[in-house]
């Protein structure tokens, strides 16, 4: 009866370890694919930066200025731009919050999320 007790007790810890690493997979890949998202958008604003600059920089080297529409849609696509970026930053720290106060509390449960996450991150985003 007792060994019975005690193979059962070891199959349960057994189960709640690949539960907990499938959950830790999970969260990686949400975590990887959010960095991944936040990372493609800043390149993303600095190409749209250096071609600004670019413009500006050829409209002034011929003495011409913004007209009234380029003016318009700069404005407009640095409005976007910034509300995009400050929307994908409330998402990344709300699930960061979210994951470090329900699943990973400790220190060590948090490097190892973080490790799993950069791995995730090598393999999503290149």
């Amino acid at each position: 009866m007792k060994k019975n007790l005690i193979i059962g007790v070891i199959i349960l810890l057994m189960g709640c370890q690949e539960n907990a690493k499938q959950q830790l997979e999970k969260d990686a890949k949400l975590m990887a694919t959010l960095e991944c998202e936040a990372r493609q958008l800043k390149e993303y604003r600095f190409k749209v930066a250096n071609d600004i600059r670019f413009m500006e920089d050829s409209l002034m080297k011929t003495g011409k200025a913004l007209t009234a529409t380029q003016s318009k849609e700069i404005d407009s696509i640095r409005n976007e731009l910034t509300l995009r970026t400050g929307g994908l930053a409330d998402k990344i720290t709300k699930t960061m919050d979210s994951l470090f106060t329900l699943q990973y509390k400790t220190t060590e449960q948090r490097h190892e999320f973080d490790v799993a996450t950069e791995k995730i991150l090598q393999e999503v985003c290149e």
